[in-house]
Formats: C-alpha cells, sequence, structure tokens
C-alpha cells in the first residue's frame, strides 16, 4: 500500500527531485491531515492561501523568515505551481537548507490542509552593494532615510535628479560599521551608506526601497591626486594612443600635434577617490598609450590601482573633446550620446 501511495505522489508531482528517502517516508506517515490534491484553478488555490494567511504568519515566524513575494503559474494544465520567495530574518546573506526548505513546506500544507506542487526560493543578497548614498534625512518615526548618490553627477539633469533613495529600516536590518554592529539611532546625517536590499523598489523619485544590510563607509581622503601620479608616468613624449571605444569601433593616434594635445590636457587632470565603487559595465573608451617602449591605460571610467575616482570638470571636457574630434573622421562614432 505505501509503496502504491508513493508511487502515486511522485506520479503526481506531489514530491520535490532530490528529497531524501526518509522525508518522504515521513511525508507519508503524516498523509492522513491531508487531502489529496484536487485540480484546482489558480484563482481558488490563491483563495485558499489568502483566508489562511495569518496561520501562514505564524509558520513565517516559526522559521524566523519573512515572504517577499507568492505567485502562481500553470506549469502545463490542469496543475498549478506555488512560487514563494523568502528571506531569513537577520541573515540577508544565508539561503535556507535542504531540511529547512523542506520543513518550511510540510508546515505549509498542514495549514493549508492538503499537498500542492510548492517552490520555495531564498532571497540572498549580491556582494555588491546595490544603491549607494549620503544621509540626508532621517525619519525616527517611520525607520527611513533619505540617501543621495551625486558621485557621477558633473553638470546637467543629473545635478538635478541624482540617483535617490528612501530606504525603509525593518527591525531585522543588518547596520554594521568598521567597528561592528549598529542601531538605526546610530546613523547620522552625512553618513554614506552602501545598501543591500529586497531587490524592489517603486517607481517613483526618490524610489523607496527596503534595505535588508547597510554598511557606514569610512571616509575617504578627498585629497586631489595628479593623474601622473596615479599612472606613474608624465605622460610627455607619446609616440601613439590606440583607442576602442564602447561600440566596438577603433582608432589609432598618430598625428604629433593631437597627441601634444592630448599630452598637455591629461597632465592638468587631478581626481579624488569615489565613494561609490560598484562595479559598472560598459564605458566611453579605453587608451592605450605608449611612450617609448612602455604603455600605460587610461581609460573614462578612471579605474587605477582598483580604485575609482570621480569625474569631474576636466575629465568632462577632455572626455567631449576626444569624442569631438574622433567624430571628425567616425561620424556614426557612439551613437546616441552626445
Amino acid at each position: 500500500m505505501n509503496s502504491i501511495l508513493l508511487f502515486l505522489l511522485v506520479a503526481l508531482g506531489m514530491t520535490d527531485s532530490g528529497v531524501p528517502y526518509e522525508l518522504l517516508h515521513a511525508a507519508q506517515r503524516e498523509e492522513a491531515v491531508y487531502e489529496l490534491p484536487t485540480l484546482n484553478s489558480p484563482n481558488a488555490l490563491s483563495d485558499e492561501l489568502q483566508t489562511q494567511s495569518y496561520k501562514l504568519d505564524a509558520v513565517y515566524k516559526q522559521f524566523s523568515v519573512k515572504p517577499l513575494s507568492m505567485d502562481i503559474s500553470l506549469k502545463g494544465q490542469p496543475r498549478e505551481t506555488v512560487n514563494l520567495q523568502l528571506r531569513k530574518l537577520g541573515k540577508p546573506r544565508e539561503g535556507l537548507t535542504m531540511q529547512e526548505n523542506t520543513s518550511i513546506k510540510e508546515a505549509i500544507y498542514k495549514v493549508i490542509g492538503k499537498r500542492f506542487s510548492l517552490e520555495i526560493t531564498t532571497k540572498v543578497i549580491p556582494l555588491e552593494a546595490e544603491a549607494v548614498g549620503a544621509v540626508t534625512e532621517i525619519n525616527e518615526t517611520e525607520r527611513t532615510v533619505l540617501i543621495i548618490n551625486r558621485e557621477g553627477c558633473v553638470e546637467g539633469p543629473c545635478q538635478f535628479e541624482p540617483e535617490a533613495y528612501y530606504m525603509k529600516f525593518e527591525e531585522d536590518t543588518v547596520i554594521r560599521s568598521g567597528s561592528g554592529p549598529l542601531k538605526f539611532e546610530d546613523l547620522k546625517v552625512g553618513d554614506w551608506l552602501h545598501v543591500w536590499t529586497t531587490g524592489a523598489a517603486e517607481l517613483s523619485y526618490p524610489g523607496r526601497m527596503v534595505a535588508l544590510e547597510v554598511e557606514i563607509a569610512e571616509p575617504l581622503d578627498e585629497t586631489p591626486i595628479a593623474l601622473t601620479t596615479l599612472m606613474k608616468t608624465d605622460l610627455k613624449q607619446m609616440d601613439k594612443i590606440d583607442i576602442r571605444f564602447g561600440d566596438g569601433k577603433k582608432l589609432e593616434i598618430t598625428d604629433s600635434e593631437w597627441l601634444a594635445d592630448i599630452s598637455a590636457k591629461l597632465q592638468k587632470i587631478e581626481l579624488v577617490p569615489s565613494r561609490d565603487q560598484r562595479t559598472y559595465y560598459g564605458f566611453l573608451y579605453m587608451m592605450e598609450i605608449s611612450i617609448g617602449d612602455e604603455k600605460f591605460k587610461y581609460g573614462s571610467s578612471l579605474d587605477f590601482n582598483g580604485l575609482r575616482y570621480k569625474q569631474n570638470l576636466q575629465t568632462k571636457e577632455f572626455n567631449d573633446d576626444l569624442i569631438a574630434k574622433a567624430r571628425t573622421s567616425m561620424p556614426n562614432l557612439l551613437p546616441g550620446i552626445q
């Protein structure tokens, strides 16, 4: 009899592949508390889940998790699958183990009163912060802060609408700094935050997001550094420059007057480290400068020795001038970029 029931459960897709044999049998021993699955419509199953939501809250509390999303999809008529995303409270970098996943499923089945196709995933924050910015407002009552990031703004529209978010802090939001864990009350206007979130943002300006983990960055030394110091060359006596643009086009510069003009402009540039060190994909251009037998790299992303530096009026004017001159011989260079 047990083998027949197990066959039926597998045939109906009511067990997850890869679940240990003893867990399957544990579920069988409790089958009396469940109904066999019925061919409900997604709306019917959704109604059942909504009706039992207060009981599901007790399950989430029992396992110290919080739901982020739930939807029902049809994977071939007439079977529906519930897709549930959870996060571990206070542990945004940890996913659910297989055992935890199975235990939560069994608890949910008990609440609903029957087994059904259920897929549980865990929200785990990425290695790199999803939003950064300086704290400009703090609302202690709502536990929110407004962060604004002007690191990439030199002039133009970005100055008026820079990257900005209202960050909601949950009771379990992890807050840390180099000195250790902190509380919401420790935040101050002017703090630079690296923020990891649930991944969802309201389409407004400023946007609104929920913070799962926050790091207060240590202050940076903002003393300007000469580009020649960062590149470890005086940038004089250039023989050739090979440029690869972001759209794949290439350009070789050997004209002595153009080389001298580029050399003079680059020698005047001074840079300040950026507090926004997130990885950005894409670039306007990358230059390889040949001086004698040595080669040096300078690119629009301003990355040197593993550290990014802020754009400023000097770098912007250099970029604009370089692209304008290159377009005299390559009219379709970087289409869509002014």
